[in-house]
């Protein structure tokens, strides 16, 4: 598997930085299903203890077969599961992304948690 390759990278950097709640991009419930794994949390779950708190809705088309116009333009598509509610409004979360490439999927999940309330909000990815 693709994540064995950078795990110690990612190992390496994830003692170096600490962080209260460590959460992932999800698959919409269409890709995951299409692919039958979620790509982001298999890249990050042997590293970290990821929460699920984010739902992504499914999109009219996937974002790799946007250009980079129709990806800025994407509307916002996650929501907060139930859980984030546990979460203290100080904690240091961390979202993480496979890749970036607008940077459009991490800000609309950084805004969600941003209107909830969040304020020490960081984000990381393994590639741009």
């Amino acid at each position: 598997m693709l994540a064995r390759l950078f795990f110690q990278d990612i190992k390496n950097w994830s003692l170096r930085n600490n962080f209260d709640v460590v959460t992932y991009i999800p698959a919409s419930k269409s890709h995951l299903q299409a692919r039958g794994f979620d790509p982001v949390y298999e890249l990050y779950a042997d590293i970290f203890d990821l929460r699920p708190l984010l739902v992504k809705a499914d999109a009219d088309k996937p974002q790799a077969q946007k250009n980079r116009i129709e990806r800025l333009r994407t509307p916002q598509t996650f929501s907060l599961l139930p859980e984030f509610g546990q979460i203290q409004k100080n904690q240091k979360i961390l979202i993480l992304d496979d890749i970036y490439t607008t940077g459009r999927t991490l800000m609309h999940a950084h805004d969600i948690f941003l209107k909830a309330g969040f304020k020490n909000i960081s984000t990381f990815s393994l590639s741009r």
